[in-house]
């Protein structure tokens, strides 16, 4: 049973990912017209969803797939779907902040955009049309998705009497309307009720003050009227309305609070690193435990990085790097005179990257810091009043303003619940209406969870100075951030920070329906209070002013997501090799011989499904300790041989490696490991999962590789050799080639190295290694299997299944470990060196 549910309701639901696997998507008009049903009332549902953006929509959609003869109904304010994502909302330069392939469903990919892609980010718009597709797509019993969502309904109150839900609505033609439901899915988000400062004087002011919310749907950029527009913002979405304003001609003043945090941190997409590697680097498991996090496994490499001295002193330095690559590439002390005059220094940011205090954003635009520079003049200092057209601010300056546009974030978009539900719910309220016995209770956990977060994580305990507001509301308190801690009737779901929203939309979707459902073998209530106190104690050290909220969790996207599925057996758990096996998984399966009459899924959450629902969690885990072992004998194996070989091959005179010696010596080391490491253990890596789903002998690594040893004997363990020898010697050659060509061209151009460039270096030489050296590994995974193969049939039997293309199944899912391994590897492979080579000289 997965989460308490039965086989059947989860074959009902994988059974629709499958069928969907095999539709295509096109990105054009919504095949509906939108409309406001004209709908007053009362309505009796089972479930209520409030709120249609992508969580709303992912919540919805999951809870049909195991409740398809529900009543459920989606309650949203505006005329489209996506929330901030939809259609009014969007405007010319709001790209997204994930590149193309990452930012959608899992079940349906989005076609590419034909137009707005800019380093693989692309324009918001195309995500509005996506989202009005998709749910036209998702149907049960004859409905669709959207023929649930009722358009144009404002929430105004959520009740809770005699155990049921009552919510009060008002349509934009003023009907009221009332949801009776048996359970509430909040999916409202972070980014619905605009945050407007109150600015003195505004009201003779006179002219357009206009928040974010609003821009996209305003004609403020078309109006011969408005041509001084002042942004008020430090943060990412105050620089897209200040970039789109001067791009339409207009003159513009860029104000950022005094007492504030500052300006954000804006990463340049036009880096050394594609927008794609720097989002798939920032996700992985490693990079996860470069950030002192609550949900990393307590393994001895997070051990070795937060207690001691020179794990902590090699995090500092990584953190370090990451900061001055970022804050480099705008120049900031470096423009002319003029751009120095206008204040363009002044968007450094105020604290390092690492403490996230002021937030973080990519710019999407390859000018945005030279168009900054040469037309907008930058004032950190607050505004003292209003007045006509006229903003005067506390440094004695006046701003001319014929509009005002405010990148001033969000508030909680919860004011539909009375103070006493949002005690009793743990979701944010005013600080003085907590009630003071709850009040004093979350003190004492919230004192005893700082200590124990300064003990786990040193680091924390000293930040840098830094502007720290007090908290006007108090925090999230959540379980899981999702479920309230004495009542599993409504779940809260997009209610925290991460860095895809897709992602965490499904993630949270299925949580949220296991713990609406009660599913889930949840702890007792003192132990829950006390782990929600110690997340809200660790997220305010971690991430400061924004920690205050109890929701950010910009760098724990996927350990968090590790943290919701642990209902799952654990997958979470162990090394980091460990955590990736599924996928590792996953690969070999999509690689082996179907059996006859057998459909072939090639998405890896589909092939994981599929285990899960037939074979069990233990399953997924079949191979999982011969894949360790050879990890670490290959690796072992490869960094010892290559630095021997590569003296062979260097140039006898000068020492020199050039591309072709670099390719040559990294072939020959791949022939060594696969000889003595890897194709042994692959060997029995893949025969555990062939057998798995087939005639289930093997008890373990050590019984399969004694099995094959007795009916095989020791060239049993050697079937597939040729494919893994061409796998390997293409792999190193690719791999430690590319690395060593990517160094020397750095070197030769004076560019430093530091474990960022290193981490790099790596994960491109993974990913040019991974897509030329896929075909080796199809024919080797054939090779392996339980009943083992030549090489020569097993080449046949891909053309013959799969035609050319099948030499590259399993790509995607063998990415997953290869990008990221190779950045790991180079990375402490360097520090190894730099400690062990003055020894060794």
């Amino acid at each position: 049973m997965m989460f308490g549910y039965r086989a059947d309701e989860i074959r009902e639901t994988l059974s629709i990912f499958e069928q969907r696997e095999q539709g295509n998507y096109e990105s054009s008009a919504p095949s509906k017209p939108l409309k406001q049903q004209p709908v007053m009332g009362s309505y009796t549902v089972d479930i209520a969803v409030i709120g249609a953006g992508i969580s709303g929509i992912a919540a919805a959609k999951f809870y049909l797939d195991i409740h398809p003869a529900c009543k459920l109904i989606l309650l949203e304010k505006d005329d489209s779907v996506g929330g901030v994502w939809n259609s009014r909302r969007v405007f010319d330069t709001f790209y997204t902040q994930t590149p193309f392939g990452e930012w959608e469903f899992s079940d349906m990919p989005m076609t590419r955009p034909p137009e707005g892609i800019y380093m693989e980010t692309f324009k918001a718009k195309y995500t509005s049309q996506y989202l009005e597709h998709y749910i036209d797509k998702q149907e049960w019993n004859g409905q669709t998705l959207r023929d649930r969502v009722m358009f144009g309904f404002h929430v105004s109150s959520v009740i809770k009497e005699h155990g049921r839900w009552t919510i009060s609505t008002k349509s934009t033609a003023g009907a009221t309307t009332m949801v009776q439901a048996s359970k509430v899915i909040v999916a409202s988000g972070l980014t619905s009720l605009a945050n407007m400062p109150t600015l003195p004087g505004q009201e003779t002011f006179q002219n357009p003050i206009i928040h974010q919310k609003d821009f996209g749907s305003s004609k403020v950029l078309s109006s011969d009227k408005v041509q001084n527009i002042t942004v008020l913002g430090g943060a990412k979405s105050a620089a897209d309305l200040v970039f789109d304003s001067v791009t339409a001609g207009k003159t513009v003043t860029w104000i950022i609070r005094a007492k504030g945090t500052g300006p954000g941190v804006l990463v340049s997409v036009a880096s050394s690193l594609s927008p794609r590697a720097i989002y798939l680097l920032a996700t992985t498991r490693i990079m996860a435990t470069l950030s002192p996090s609550l949900f990393n496994s307590n393994s001895w490499w997070n051990r070795f990085l937060q207690h001691t001295k020179l794990g902590r002193k090699q995090l500092a330095k990584v953190w370090a790097d990451i900061h001055k690559s970022v804050v480099d590439m705008p120049k900031f002390d470096e423009r002319d005179t003029d751009a120095l005059e206008r204040g363009f220094d002044k968007l450094k940011p105020h604290t390092p990257i690492f403490w996230q205090n002021q937030g973080a954003g990519l710019v999407n635009r390859p000018d945005f810091w030279d168009t900054i520079a040469k037309n907008v003049r930058v004032y950190v200092a607050d505004i003292n009043e209003l007045q006509r057209g006229v903003i005067k601010l506390n440094n004695g300056q006046e701003v001319i303003a014929d509009a005002i546009l405010c990148g001033t974030g969000w508030v909680p978009s919860l004011n539909f619940f009375d103070k006493d539900l949002l005690s009793k719910l743990g979701i944010p309220q005013p600080v003085d209406d907590l009630p003071l016995d709850q009040a004093r209770m979350w003190d004492s956990l919230q004192k005893d969870a700082d200590r124990e977060v300064l003990e786990r994580f040193p680091i924390l305990a000293n930040p840098p100075q830094h502007y720290h507001a007090p908290a006007t509301h108090t925090p999230y308190r959540l379980y899981n951030g999702i479920g309230p801690l004495e009542d599993n009737t409504i779940a809260f779901v997009g209610h925290v920070l991460v860095t895809n929203y897709f992602h965490l939309a499904e993630s949270q979707a299925i949580w949220a329906t296991a713990f609406l459902d009660g599913k889930i073998n949840l702890p007792p209530l003192e132990q829950r209070r006390k782990e929600v106190a110690l997340f809200v104690a660790w997220c305010r050290r971690r991430y400061l002013s924004n920690g205050d909220r109890g929701h950010w969790m910009s760098a724990e996207q996927t350990v968090y997501f590790d943290r919701l599925f642990q209902g799952l057996g654990g997958i979470a758990g162990g090394v980091e090799a460990t955590a990736t096996y599924p996928f590792e998984f996953a690969k070999t399966r999509v690689q082996l011989r179907t059996q006859s009459g057998a459909s072939a899924a090639s998405n890896p959450f589909v092939v994981v499904g599929q285990v899960l629902r037939n074979e069990g969690v233990r399953a997924l885990y079949k191979g999982c300790s011969s894949l360790v072992v050879g990890s670490i004998a290959k690796d072992g194996v490869r960094f010892v041989a290559f630095d021997a070989i590569k003296k062979s091959f260097a140039d006898p005179e000068t020492g020199a490696m050039s591309p072709l010696r670099n390719l040559l010596a990294g072939m020959c080391t791949g022939v060594v490991a696969s000889t003595f490491a890897v194709t042994p253990t692959e060997r029995i890596k893949t025969a555990l999962i062939d057998d798995a789903r087939t005639s289930k002998k093997f008890k373990s690594s050590f019984h399969a590789s004694r099995v094959i040893y007795q009916d095989h004997g020791l060239l049993g363990l050697y079937h597939g050799y040729a494919g893994t020898t061409l796998k390997q010697a293409g792999a190193t050659a690719f791999r430690m080639g590319t690395y060593n060509i990517l160094k020397d061209f750095e070197q030769s151009r004076d560019i430093a190295q530091s474990t960022f460039t290193n981490f790099a270096n790596g994960a491109i030489a993974g990913t040019v290694t991974t897509y030329a050296t896929q075909p080796f590994d199809t024919i080797k995974t054939r090779s392996q299997s339980a009943k083992g193969a030549s090489t020569v049939v097993a080449f046949r039997s891909i053309l013959s299944d799969h035609g050319v293309r099948g030499f590259w199944r399993g790509t995607t899912m063998r990415l997953g470990r290869t990008v990221f391994s190779g950045g790991i590897l180079f990375t402490v492979y360097e520090q190894v060196a730099a400690v062990l080579r003055p020894a060794l000289q």
